[in-house]
């Protein structure tokens, strides 16, 4: 909010100006359209832009060289928990077996600490899609400690225990009819990006992934987790998010 308020009308024309050239924009179009009037129009549209000379900077991956935990106190009913480690970018092969591993420990997430234990209502483990990539896990509980040592154990099965081949056949499964679903729309296609030609690659890739995969990836990445804890501080045993409890 305070970096917000100190933002002036000149800032903003300053910053329309910056990334409003050509060099700069990318335009996806999904639709059945004619490709030469659809050039047409953008060409009416976007000519008198600048140019300009913006050269794309793909950030660094991100990296975190031991596990934190930072508690903030806040009076709630339950601890808000989330931790996030450094994960292979979109435009990395380690990216299609990381899909995977996130899958299965999500399904393995929700059975453990939900449907078992019932800690939490909804425990998640994630992958964003981005450059500088991340990967995650997220809980609310009255129990943070049990919950997040719940999960992850979940992720050291994950790394030392073989991986059944039907078990990554059903997640390849379930994460595709997932992914395909949120591709319905044009709007979701184009947000999506990457080129028509490599979402044709996707299924192929995914489908080559083997449970060696999976497990050479949650070593490389699955680790050196930062977490944030919003909730009471006495209920949390920090020990435990940085693994150096004992079970």
């Amino acid at each position: 909010a305070e970096s917000v308020g100190r933002l002036t009308a000149d800032d903003l024309r300053a910053y329309h100006q910056k990334v409003m050239q050509t060099s700069h924009l990318l335009l996806v179009v999904v639709g059945d359209l004619d490709p030469v009037q659809l050039k047409q129009k953008i060409a009416a549209s976007f000519a008198k832009l600048a140019r300009g000379d913006y050269k794309l900077q793909t950030p660094p991956p991100i990296t975190f060289t031991a596990s934190t935990v930072e508690v903030t106190s806040r009076e709630l009913p339950t601890n808000y928990v989330q931790g996030i480690f450094g994960a292979p970018s979109i435009t990395s092969p380690d990216i299609y077996p990381m899909r995977v591993a996130a899958s299965l420990l999500r399904d393995r997430v929700f059975e453990e600490v939900r449907v078992k234990r019932n800690l939490s209502y909804a425990p998640d483990a994630f992958l964003r899609s981005q450059s500088a990539n991340i990967g995650g896990l997220y809980v609310t509980a009255v129990d943070a400690n049990q919950a997040v040592r719940v999960m992850l154990n979940e992720i050291l099965r994950l790394q030392r225990e073989p991986i059944d081949q039907d078990d990554i056949t059903a997640v390849i499964a379930q994460f595709l009819t997932t992914y395909y679903m949120s591709q319905e729309t044009n709007a979701a296609q184009a947000a999506d990006g990457g080129g028509w030609r490599n979402s044709l690659l996707f299924l192929e890739k995914l489908r080559a992934v083997t449970p060696a995969d999976v497990q050479r990836v949650a070593q490389k990445y699955m680790h050196n987790f930062r977490f944030v804890v919003l909730g009471n501080p006495q209920q949390i045993d920090k020990n435990v998010f940085t693994g150096q409890a004992s079970n």
